[in-house]
């Protein structure tokens, strides 16, 4: 489309460049002049590298295999057709043509972080499976999924705020936990209550509120020892939550 599209390579072309992805014949189609094809660094949260497209040549051939996501500007509408071979969720090659079996991606095994990812395989996800076929697991809860109409939220039990869908050749932004969201413990002992939570969760902030209808998060200033803090009972009600910035 005319502007900006989160794209996914949907098949192996090739070295996966894009001079063989857009090549710019009549059989495959053409991409206007100035198009522009940048690459996600979620290290440093930006777009980098980016190629052009000038004189029917790319200012950086750059490779984009299956499932890596990438940002295409298009000055105009454009049609383009692909030509490779189609692969499972793992990106290994689909051979039996009856049944079409689409194995499984391996675990995410990468840092926290956010990641434009699409599937290998040429099919089209939803809700869940947008997670479950390209990092090989549900989403937890709070993980997002973020496409240029907005973002979707998993709230857990296979719910969504709103329900994400990920078209073939799609890419979207996949806001990626390593490890699952820390659960709260929370024990009332000897007039105290004394609230933890895991050791592994050491970049979560505490946080309290008095009224979860009009009061505000504030981050705990007590004393933290080994992720536990222990409070006197106290006249009110308080609430306690982590947070993950």
């Amino acid at each position: 489309m005319t502007g900006s599209n989160l794209f996914s390579n949907p098949c192996q072309v090739g070295s996966n460049a894009l001079s063989q992805l857009f090549p710019n014949t009549p059989a495959s189609g053409f991409a206007p002049e100035g198009t522009t094809v940048s690459l996600w660094n979620p290290t440093a949260l930006a777009f980098e590298p980016t190629s052009t497209l000038s004189n029917g040549s790319w200012s950086i051939d750059l490779i984009l295999p299956p499932g890596k996501g990438a940002l295409v500007i298009a000055p105009t509408q454009f049609l383009n057709t692909f030509t490779g071979y189609v692969l499972g969720h793992d990106g290994s090659p689909i051979t039996n043509d009856a049944g079409l079996s689409f194995p499984p991606p391996p675990l995410f095994s990468g840092p926290n972080g956010v990641y434009l990812l699409g599937d290998k395989a040429p099919l089209s996800d939803t809700g869940t499976n947008i997670f479950l076929n390209i990092i090989g697991r549900i989403p937890y809860i709070g993980e997002q999924v973020t496409q240029l109409s907005g973002a979707s939220t998993y709230l857990g039990n296979g719910n969504w705020d709103s329900i994400p869908t990920l078209a073939v050749g799609e890419a979207a932004f996949l806001s990626i936990m390593s490890v699952p969201p820390p659960s709260l413990s929370i024990i009332y002992s000897n007039n105290q209550a004394i609230v933890s939570w895991p050791p592994y969760a050491s970049e979560w902030t505490l946080q309290t509120n008095n009224n979860l209808t009009t009061g505000t998060w504030s981050n705990y200033l007590g004393s933290i020892i080994n992720n536990s803090v222990t409070n006197l009972s106290a006249t009110g009600t308080l609430f306690y939550r982590l947070f993950y910035p």
